[in-house]
This record gives structure tokens, C-alpha cells and sequence, in this order.
């Protein structure tokens, strides 16, 4: 026994292999604690965003970094009733109807111009993908200017074709990368079977396409629900504001309540955050397997 835990420890590669291990494991180490970090950095501010909607406005300037003497409960309730769930509603439907067109559009062009090349497809797929460097800012003007020409502003459809636009050229690259990575095999045994274009969309390539119509999903709500800019410009009526838009309102010309603010920064951003925790692992997937071509 002695003899072979000798020859175990004196083999050439064993002082190699345990210098392996040992780097490996101060690398992990290393990578935790930067992860640790990075944890304590990016969630700090939403934890003390949290203790900070329980106090009063007065013990918010008073004790900004301790715990509240009093657990002050109403303020989400004051919160909700002064048109939080007002401008939630609107946000949820804007980003509803917004996406579900968006998907509509993306899905069909993606879809056309990977199994259906034709004359030019490449160029029109080259405008699509240049959407991506124009920056939104830059036609906040003319957007308003047409707007106004065409009787929808102060609508919610001013607000529904810009975030379908301005979502479509990341949604298509996404989109036509991951149906150009499906074999060419299944669209020509569907044509066996009598499949037109239609039936090969809805029974061979949708199905498969849920990963990344999932990842097309959330990345255009995350989006639409977090904008400002866009609401700011083209909404002036108070009914019609979006959760970012309408938390300006919680604060006036001379004064704020912040511990009212926070409340109501807690309710807008946790159902995001929460949303994300449980569907991080499709954002991944979608977005590797929209980024591989076949």
C-alpha cells in the first residue's frame, strides 16, 4: 500500500495536476468575489430604496441610511391610490399590444426572408439591421411633427408604431438568425407532406421558435416598459401617462415626499425584477441561438 501511494506522488505529473487544482481554485475563488462585489454594488440601492418606502418624509432626511423607528406600511397604499395603478395599467397596456404587434411583424419577416431568399432580400435585410445604429433620439422631432399631422398625439398610437419600429431591427436580427439555424430538412419534408408556406410556419417552424420569441418577448417589454422619453414627448393628458412618466408627478415644483417615491419606485421596478429572475435563463438561450447562423 505504502508502495503505491509512493508511486502515486512521485509520477512527474502529480505536481502539475495539484498546481492544476490549486489555480483552479484560487481563479474560483477570485471570480466569487468579484461576483460578490458586484452583487453588494447593484443591489444595495434597491435594497435601501426598499427601507427607505417604509419611513416617514421626515425620518427620510433625518436617518437616510437606518432602519425605520416606525415601519410606515401606508405609504404603498398612498402610493397606489394617488395613480400608481393608473400608469401601471397604462404601462401594461401599451407594452402589451406593443409587443404582440411586434411579434406579429418580426416573426413573418424573419421568417420570409430565411426560407424564402429572393432578389435584394439581403439588402432589405441590411436596412432592417441598419435600424440599429439610428439613434431614437435623433427622431423624436419628426416623430412629434408627424404626430401632430396625423392626429395622434396625445393617443396611445403614438406610442405603439414607434415601439414597434424602433424594436423591429433587433427582434428581426434575432428572429432570422434562429430560423436560418433550423435544418433545411424540416421545411422540405413539410412540403412533402402538403404543407404550403403557411401550415410549414405555424406546424414546423413556430413551435420551435418559442426560445426565441420568448427572449424577443422580454427584451422588447423590459424596453417599452422602462421608456420615458417617448411617453414624455407624445402623451400630455395625465390619463394617459406611463409608470415613468407619472412618478414625475409624485414629486412637486417646491417640495417631494421621497418615502412616497420609493414606494412607488419599489412597485414599479419589482415585478420587472422579479419577471427577470424567473425568465433570465431564456434570454440566454434565445439570444445564442438568434446570434448563430446556419
Amino acid at each position: 500500500m505504502n508502495s503505491v501511494v509512493k508511486a502515486q506522488t512521485s509520477h512527474p505529473n502529480a505536481a502539475k495536476i495539484k498546481k492544476s487544482k490549486l489555480s483552479k481554485g484560487v481563479g474560483k475563488a477570485v471570480l466569487y468575489m468579484i461576483l460578490l462585489v458586484h452583487l453588494v454594488f447593484t443591489a444595495y440601492p434597491f435594497v435601501w430604496m426598499i427601507i427607505s418606502s417604509f419611513k416617514s418624509n421626515k425620518e427620510y432626511f433625518e436617518n437616510p441610511w437606518g432602519f425605520p423607528a416606525v415601519w410606515q406600511f401606508s405609504n404603498y397604499l398612498d402610493a397606489w391610490n394617488q395613480g400608481i395603478s393608473k400608469y401601471l395599467f397604462n404601462s401594461i397596456y401599451i407594452t402589451f399590444f406593443s409587443v404582440v404587434g411586434l411579434l406579429l411583424v418580426a416573426t413573418l419577416i424573419g421568417f420570409y426572408l430565411s426560407i424564402r431568399p429572393f432578389k435584394g432580400s439581403k439588402v432589405l435585410l441590411g436596412a432592417f439591421f441598419l435600424g440599429m445604429l439610428i439613434p431614437v433620439h435623433s427622431t423624436l422631432i419628426p416623430l412629434f411633427t408627424l404626430a401632430n399631422k396625423v392626429g395622434a398625439y396625445d393617443t396611445f398610437w403614438s406610442l405603439f408604431f414607434p415601439y414597434i419600429a424602433f424594436n423591429l431591427p433587433v427582434a428581426i436580427f434575432l428572429i432570422h438568425g434562429f430560423f436560418r439555424g433550423i435544418p433545411k430538412e424540416l421545411e422540405e419534408a413539410a412540403i412533402v407532406d402538403g404543407c404550403n408556406i403557411y401550415q410549414t410556419f405555424f406546424r414546423v417552424y413556430f413551435p420551435l421558435a418559442k426560445p426565441i420569441l420568448a427572449t424577443v418577448t422580454i427584451l422588447s417589454f423590459f424596453n417599452i416598459m422602462n421608456d420615458f422619453v417617448f411617453p414624455l414627448i407624445m402623451v400630455s393628458q395625465d390619463s394617459l401617462k406611463t409608470l415613468p412618466l407619472g412618478l414625475m408627478s409624485f414629486k412637486g415644483n417646491f417640495s417631494a415626499d421621497y418615502s412616497l417615491i420609493s414606494a412607488a419606485l419599489v412597485i414599479t421596478t419589482a415585478p420587472i425584477i422579479i419577471l427577470y429572475m424567473f425568465l433570465q435563463k431564456y434570454i440566454q438561450n434565445g439570444v445564442v441561438a438568434g446570434s448563430v447562423k446556419g
